[in-house]
């Protein structure tokens, strides 16, 4: 009786899990981050107008400038007070048109309910000035 080769004999497969740990510690990053840019945008705490009717937000992106209206009428980017000329001036520098990526630049106003409309008119035709056709507002909805 002849005993079968050595070289034929299976070794135990290993299972090796460094890949998965990788792609978890990354996963978790991305949330991690993603989380931030949305508190980011969202700051300053303003009492938005209530609407019948919304849509769920997106993800952020990097082509969209959140801008938040205070009920005083100060404006904000971020949780910084900016001037009226700085918000012109990031408006500006979005200008409008496709993106490498294909997304087309993005406003999204956050205005108080008690706001004037006169500081949202001048978004809005700073906007249209410069090609921005897409124009959000943040709303919320009523409570049940």
């Amino acid at each position: 009786m002849r005993l079968p080769d050595a070289s034929l004999r299976r070794t135990p497969l290993r299972f090796n899990i460094t890949p998965m740990i990788d792609v978890v510690f990354l996963l978790i990053i991305f949330f991690l981050v993603a989380s931030y840019f949305i508190r980011s945008e969202q700051s300053r705490e303003v009492d938005l107008p209530v609407a019948s009717k919304g849509q769920a937000d997106d993800i952020s992106s990097p082509h969209r400038l959140t801008i938040t209206i205070e009920p005083d009428g100060q404006l904000s980017v971020g949780g910084i007070r900016l001037s009226e000329k700085q918000i012109l001036q990031r408006i500006e520098e979005l200008h409008g048109g496709e993106t490498s990526d294909g997304k087309l630049p993005e406003v999204r106003i956050r205005s108080d309910r008690n706001a004037k409309f006169g500081s949202i008119r001048t978004l809005i035709e700073h906007c249209a000035a410069h090609n921005i056709r897409s124009i959000r507002f943040a709303v919320s909805l009523p409570q049940v």
